[in-house]
Formats: C-alpha cells, structure tokens, sequence
C-alpha cells in the first residue's frame, strides 16, 4: 500500500498508489460497514499525546472504538512492547506514530517494523506515520517507503510531505506541533485508516 492522501475522502476508495501532499478539513461521507465494527489502536509519543483528543473527534462515528496509548518520550521499542497488550491485541487496525525519539537508523527502523509486521499477524493492518525531525531522519522516511511499497499490510503516512508544504503547522523545536498542526496530524490519520475500508478488516 502507497503513500496516504487526505484527498481520498469525499467517496472513500482504498487509494493504493497516491501520495500525501497536504492535509484540509474534510469530512468523510461514506464509510464502510466492515470498518465501523473495526477497533482502532493509537501507538504514540508526545505528538500522539498532542492530537489524541483530535483523533477521537475526527475517527468518532467510523470506526467502532479508538484506544490511544501515548506518552512523552516513548521510543519505538516501548511502544512494540505496548502491542502485546489487551487492547492492541483486540484491535483490527494499528496506528504506529513512533520514531521521532528513535536514533535516525535505517536498519533499526527495518526491524522495527518486522517486529510489528510480525505482532500484527496477517490480517491486521498497520499505519505507520513517518518521521518529521532534524538530523538525517530522511533516511528512516526512506526506509519506511521502501517497506510500504513492499507490504500490502503497511500504509505510511507521508507526515514529512504535508510539513514540507505546510511548515506553519510546526513550533519552534520544528517537532511539535501548534493546536493547528495536531488537529491536521488527526485528519491524515483519520484519512488513512478510512481509505482501508474497502479492504477485508478483522474486527
């Protein structure tokens, strides 16, 4: 599965080969049956601690339920171990926004996301946001495309494409987000996880 775009909403289409450009307030109109029974489960750090309540809002009425496991600081690792929990375990779809406290290592991100790939078994789909920092984090970016284009069960989130367009949206550490910058950050999630709906999501 490619890069996600906030432009699938309107009528929701599994858009396997676009790329994100750009985040706008969009609503949803149609959302599929399969994915209103679906669980929903947010792995983060402090930019997940950020828009969780966003989040909420923007996925409140597609999806079943949505648990959002955030804290300031967490490290990929951490957050692996947080998937084999009850929560992470009953949901069908994972979101995976970590990495922005992970040393900006090609190889480490590879077996970060075999670590998760093989957690989430061969029916739960996996979004994975990618990495907005300073300091030669293009190259987890890289990586993570690669291992998108390469696994049907993997979505990544273009987060650096829409902060490329859109600079305004990070403060001053150019990590963080200002309220505009999480409540977009929610929206590409929310457009992610409805361009599944077409496919078959395990409640």
């Amino acid at each position: 599965m490619r890069l996600t775009s906030c432009a699938v909403l309107g009528t929701v289409v599994l858009a396997l080969t676009s790329t994100v450009a750009a985040a706008s307030p969009v609503t949803a109109t149609t959302t599929d049956a399969t994915l209103r029974s679906t669980r929903v489960f947010i792995e983060g750090d402090s930019l997940t601690v950020g828009s969780a309540a966003a989040l909420r809002h923007q996925l409140k009425g597609h999806v079943k339920s949505v648990h959002v496991d955030a804290q300031v600081g967490r490290h990929t690792g951490e957050g692996i171990r947080k998937l084999r929990g009850q929560a992470a375990q009953s949901a069908g779809i994972w979101v995976v926004a970590l990495g922005t406290n992970d040393s900006p290592s090609s190889a480490q991100t590879r077996k970060n996301v075999k670590a998760v790939m093989r957690l989430a078994g061969k029916n739960r789909q996996v979004i994975w946001v990618n990495v907005v920092r300073p300091g030669g984090y293009q190259r987890v970016n890289r990586t993570l495309k690669e291992l998108d284009a390469a696994n049907p069960q993997l979505t990544v989130i273009d987060w650096a494409a829409v902060i490329r367009k859109q600079r305004e949206l990070l403060t001053g550490d150019r990590v963080h987000l200002t309220p505009k910058g999480y409540r977009i950050r929610a929206i590409e999630t929310r457009n992610a996880i409805l361009a599944l709906a077409q496919n078959d999501i395990p409640a």
